[in-house]
Order: C-alpha cells, then structure tokens, then sequence
C-alpha cells in the first residue's frame, strides 16, 4: 500500500486535539489500523525535528520558515520531494500557503493529491464586501480554486458542499465522505448532579448545553434569546477570552433578555468534562451560521442527547434521517424546536436514542477510512 501523508497547518496529538485537527488525527489513526502507512506532516517551531507517536500514529514535525511561520515549511518540501511516485497527500488548509506548497510538490513529483475544505469555502462566509471577504474571494480565484482544479481530488462534508464547490467552479472530482465520531460515553447522573448543584441547579431545573468555540459565526446570542420567558438554563462551555469583544456582546444580550440567573459561563472543558456536561443536560444546540460538520453536533448526539441544530450547521442528512431535529436561523425558530424537547421526556428520550443509531451507523470513524483509501486507490467513483 503506498504511503499517505497528511499535511495540515498544525496538529497536537490524540485528546488535545480540536476542530479540523482532531478530525484529521482520528482519520489517519483509523486509515492507520486498516493497515495503511499514514503519517501527519505539520509545522510547529516548538517540536520542529521530531517524530511522536501516538496510538500508533506518527506525527512528523518540520521546522516552520522565518519569514512565512507555520504557512511554509522548506523542510517539509524537501521530504515530500523525497516520497516514492506512488505516494498520496491529503492537505488540510484552505486559507493558507501551506496548501500551495503541498500543491507545488506534488505536481513537481506527479503525486496524487487530495483536498479537505472542512468546510470552509461556504461562499455565505465571504459573500459580503468586509476587507477580510475580499481577501478570501481573491484568494480563492487566483490561488484556490486552480490548486483544487488540479486535485486528483476534493473531499466534501456534505452533499451542500460539494454543491458550494461546484459553484465555486470546482472541477476536479468531488467525494462526499463524512465527518467521523468515536462513541462518546455520558457522564454518570451523579456527577451530572454535582455539575448543576455548582451552578445552583436542581434535578428538575432543565438545562440546554452549547459546547463550542465562542465566536461571532455560532450565533450564541440566538441561543440566549431562545430562552424567552421560559425556565431553562443555558450552559455556555468554551473559552470566552477566544473573542473578548463577541463575549462581552454576549454578556449584552443576556442583560437584555432577562436571563441572567439562567445562563452559566462552565468555561473550556476536556473530553471528561464533556461527558460530565452531557449527563448535566437535557438538550445540546447549536446555532452557527456556518458549519463544515461540527464534531460538537456528532459527539453530542452520540452521547445520547437531543440535538436541535439550525440550518447554518448542515446537518440535513442527519435531519432527515430523524438523528436531530433542525431548524431556520434566529431566536424564534430555536425555541419553538426547544420547547417540545424540554417538556415532553419521552420525545427527548426518542429522539437520542434515534441520533446514537444513527451516528454509529454513518459516522463510524473505520468505515470513513475504508472509504477514504477506496477513494485514494481510484475506486471511489467521480462525483
């Protein structure tokens, strides 16, 4: 089997991993036990010159360039120079040099290359006249889009992606393969208990839980509204210091609407306190306005908690399939698809037990490789 490299912006190992980064540790780990050679690749000045190994999996790091910081490596170009014709590279960064460079590479050596957006070429994320969408419109004509047209292949989330790649002129072959999800265990209803106790809360008080980086995109402030004159809390968990500027908006809107006794700022939380907070809860929500396939969602649901998550989230497959229900944007339709949720027990025992189904039949992180290396081998079929 020739050998597969993932190349991605930067990468910590296993637990410490988030977002695009733990997606793409969990996908070479579970290529790697199908018996593939896989190794991530990336640029970090801290641990530039060494190989770590976790669960099997290598995880290479290369020095990052003076001038370009983590965007280019002259390291990482001269290995990838030194890979066998039949290798594979799968890149991870949309919005970065890095990217160009793997591009670079592999049309130098006739490497086969693959493409992950991660969903960051929605066009409603750079459709408006900011400097920062022009930018990102600019880079995408004169940079992105020809490397991708130049791909052996694009991986898509979602078939609303592929589509958003298609209407970005995306030419090159284009698979739909979904985020994957190891089974995500809940924590215990004693500390769930604890968990509301600390914040005041009794057994019967009922709680929503976002999980999430606290950022504009999210829309938490559709959440807070949602509350209405309802009794339910909110747990907010993520690090409001990521964007000092939306949490104090935040804390605006939660002044506004009345319901400050009600929301609770739990603060990051690892993978245990996670299950803590899951056991805590009583409904997972999400309200972005832009989402690739957001693992919160997946490991949410797989933990057994009814999610209600808005059309920003692009969650359609998983809608109709009964895993979730999913809404309009704005505060009005988050809490009409809240409320039965919150008073009707059995309707929310439904409808987690439909959404673990659901995630262990579609996202199971083996099956995602199988299709992957398929895909790699030519045998994916052109989409």
């Amino acid at each position: 089997m020739p050998p597969i490299r993932h190349i991605v912006y930067e990468c910590l190992p296993g637990a410490y991993a988030g977002g695009v980064q733990k997606m793409v540790f969990e996908l070479a780990s579970a290529q790697r036990r199908s018996g593939a050679d896989v190794e991530i690749w990336t640029p970090d000045a801290v641990r530039a010159g060494s190989t770590e190994i976790f669960a099997g999996l290598p995880i290479r790091y290369f020095y990052p360039d003076p001038l370009f910081g983590l965007a280019r490596s002259h390291r990482l170009s001269q290995e990838l120079a030194t890979l066998p014709s039949d290798a594979i590279l799968h890149a991870h960064n949309t919005f970065n040099p890095l990217n160009v460079q793997v591009g670079r590479a592999a049309a130098a050596r006739g490497l086969r290359v693959f493409y992950h957006p991660h969903g960051a070429l929605d066009p409603a994320l750079f459709a408006d006249w900011r400097p920062k969408s022009l930018k990102k419109r600019l880079y995408i004509r004169f940079f992105t889009r020809p490397k991708l047209n130049r791909a052996t292949g694009v991986f898509a989330l979602t078939v609303l992606e592929q589509a958003q790649l298609r209407s970005l002129g995306v030419t090159s072959p284009i698979h739909v393969v979904p985020n994957g999800i190891r089974p995500v265990a809940c924590g215990s209803r004693e500390a769930g208990l604890a968990l509301r106790a600390r914040h005041g809360l009794g057994p019967t008080d009922k709680v929503v839980l976002f999980i999430g980086r606290i950022t504009a995109k999210k829309r938490i402030e559709d959440i807070i509204r949602a509350l209405g004159d309802s009794a339910a809390h909110l747990f907010i968990a993520g690090n409001p210091e990521a964007e000092p500027e939306y949490a104090a908006s935040l804390r605006t809107a939660i002044a506004e609407a009345g319901c400050a006794a009600r929301v609770h700022w739990v603060g990051f939380m690892d993978e245990a306190a996670k299950a803590v907070a899951y056991a805590a809860s009583d409904v997972f929500v999400h309200a972005s306005e832009s989402e690739g396939m957001a693992l919160a969602i997946l490991e949410a649901i797989s933990a057994g908690l009814p999610v209600v998550a808005t059309e920003g989230c692009y969650m359609a497959e998983a809608a109709q399939a009964g895993a979730l229900v999913e809404c309009r944007p704005g505060a009005p339709a988050l809490a009409f698809a809240l409320r039965p949720l919150l008073t009707e027990p059995d309707r929310a025992r439904e409808q987690g037990l439909r959404g673990q189904a659901y995630v262990g039949r579609v996202h199971d992180w083996a099956a995602i490789a199988r299709r992957t290396l398929e895909i790699y081998a030519g045998q994916g079929g052109r989409a």
